[in-house]
C-alpha cells in the first residue's frame, strides 16, 4: 500500500521553501503565481513486483500500480483558496472499458489518463493535469526534511511483510523519521481500515506543509529537489507546477479545505458513495458555496478534549436546544488530546457555513476546521475545549434533550 499524500505533502513543501529562498531557483525558473482555476489528480501507486532471476523484486521506478492514493485537488486563484477531495482506494465506480470495480484498479489498468477520466466521470471536475508518485523517495524525503512532527492518535502495531515494514507508534506527540512516518500514513488495521487511513494522511499532509515552510527547511532544498525529481511523474512542464506551488503558499488556512469523498461502507466492504453529499463538495469546489444547513439538518459529534470530565455531556444538551442533530458523544478526543484550550469545528463535508452557523451559535468559539478528521457519518465534528466550560457553565438546562452515548 501507497500513500501518496505523504509525498505530496512533501513535494508541496519543498516548493513553497524555494519560493520562500528565491535564490536557489535558477532565474528561468522564477515566475508568477496561477492566473487561472486549475484542477490536478495525484495519484500515490502501490508497490509494482517484477519477477528476477530466483523471486520477486519492487521496481522501484514503476509507475503503473494500483493507486493505493487518490486525490483530487482544486486550485482557485479567483477565491485564493484551494480544495483537496480525498477517494478511499475502495470507492467503488465505473471504470470506462472495465466496468464497476473498484477506482484503485484505473491506474494499473491505462494509466494516470484512464485515472482521470474515471475520477472525472465520478465527480463531474473537469481535470487539467495529473501528477503520479512513486513509493519509494518516501523515507528518503522525511528524513530530508529532519523529520516530521504529529500528533499519533492511537496504538499503532502491525507488521506488513510484504513491504517489510514493522509499524510501532505509541500515541501522544511525535517527531517521525521516514520510516516511523511510511507506518503512519500506511497503516490501515483499526476499526475503519482505509477511511481512517485517508484521515492520518490529511494530519500529515497539514504537518509535512507546516514544516515546509519554516525557515529552517530552506537549506535542505537541494536535498529535497535531487530526492523528489525521482518519484514524480506528471504531464504538466516546470512553469505550470512553480504557478501551482507559488500559488498554494500564499492561501490562508481558511482558504485551504481538505474533505474524504462522502459515502458508507457497503454490504461488501467497498466505499459507495452518497451522490447527494458528493453534489455539495463539488459545488464548493468549484466555488459556489451553499448556504448554511437548518440546524436540525445538521449532524454534530461531540468529542470532549477538555479538562472538564462531563463537558461533552452539557455541550450536546446545550447544542440539542438549538435544534443539532447530536449523533455521538466521547469522553475523549484521538485527533486531538487534551486538555486543549481552544475548541475544533471540524466541517466534515465541505460545509464550512455549517461550521460557521455552530461557531455563532457557540457565541464565537472554536476555530474552524475543513478536513474531515473527526466522526465521518457527522457533517461537523466538535473538539470541545477549555474555552467553551464558561459557555456551558452560565447555562439553565431547563427542557434540554439528552443525547444517546
Amino acid at each position: 500500500m501507497f500513500i501518496a499524500s505523504a509525498l505530496l505533502g512533501v513535494a508541496i513543501g519543498y516548493f513553497i521553501t524555494l519560493v520562500y529562498q528565491p535564490n536557489l531557483i535558477p532565474p528561468a525558473l522564477r515566475i508568477g503565481g496561477l492566473n487561472r482555476p486549475a484542477t490536478v489528480l495525484l495519484l500515490g501507486v502501490d508497490i509494482v513486483y517484477v519477477k528476477g532471476r530466483r523471486s520477486l523484486h519492487s521496481d522501484h521506478n514503476a509507475f503503473n500500480g494500483r493507486s493505493d492514493t487518490i486525490l483530487l485537488a482544486r486550485f482557485n486563484p479567483l477565491s485564493n483558496q484551494f480544495s483537496v477531495l480525498s477517494i478511499p482506494r475502495d470507492t467503488a465506480c465505473d471504470i470506462p472499458g472495465y466496468g464497476r470495480q473498484k477506482i484503485n484498479g484505473a491506474n494499473a489498468l491505462g494509466g494516470p489518463q484512464l485515472a482521470c477520466r474515471t475520477v472525472q466521470d465520478l465527480t463531474g471536475i473537469p481535470i487539467d493535469h495529473y501528477v503520479v508518485l512513486n513509493v519509494h523517495g518516501l523515507v528518503d524525503l522525511v528524513d530530508a526534511l529532519g523529520g516530521i512532527q504529529v500528533q499519533v492518535p492511537k496504538r499503532m502495531r502491525y507488521h506488513d511483510y510484504s513491504a517489510k515494514l514493522d509499524i510501532n507508534l505509541n500515541p501522544g506527540p511525535s517527531l517521525l523519521d521516514g520510516k516511523a512516518a511510511m507506518g503512519f500514513v500506511r497503516f490501515r488495521h483499526d476499526a475503519l481500515g482505509d477511511i481512517g487511513r485517508v484521515q492520518r494522511q490529511e494530519l500529515f499532509m497539514r504537518a509535512v506543509m507546516d514544516k515546509a515552510i519554516s525557515p529552517v527547511t530552506w537549506a535542505k532544498a537541494p536535498d529535497l529537489l535531487r530526492i523528489a525529481q525521482s518519484y514524480i511523474k506528471t504531464d504538466m512542464n516546470v512553469t505550470q507546477m512553480m504557478q501551482i506551488l507559488n500559488f498554494v503558499r500564499a492561501v490562508p488556512k481558511d482558504g485551504q479545505q481538505m474533505v474524504m469523498l462522502p459515502g458508507n461502507f457497503s454490504g461488501s466492504g467497498d466505499w459507495a458513495v452518497d451522490e447527494e453529499a458528493l453534489r455539495k463538495v463539488v459545488a464548493s469546489m468549484l466555488g459556489r458555496p451553499a448556504a448554511a444547513a437548518v440546524r436540525s439538518q445538521i449532524r454534530v459529534s461531540i468529542e470532549n478534549a477538555s479538562s472538564s470530565p462531563g463537558l461533552g455531556r452539557k455541550l450536546a444538551r446545550y447544542l440539542s436546544r438549538f435544534g443539532y442533530q447530536i449523533m455521538a458523544v466521547d469522553s475523549k478526543s484521538d485527533t486531538y488530546m487534551g486538555p486543549i484550550a481552544a475548541s475544533k469545528i471540524i466541517a466534515e463535508m465541505a460545509n464550512p457555513a455549517d461550521a460557521k452557523q455552530l461557531q455563532t451559535d457557540l457565541r464565537q468559539r472554536g476555530e474552524i476546521v475543513n478536513a474531515s478528521l473527526g466522526d465521518i457519518q457527522s457533517a461537523i465534528t466538535l473538539v470541545a475545549g477549555d474555552d467553551l466550560i464558561p459557555l456551558v457553565e452560565a447555562t439553565t438546562w431547563r427542557g434540554a434533550q439528552h443525547p444517546r452515548r
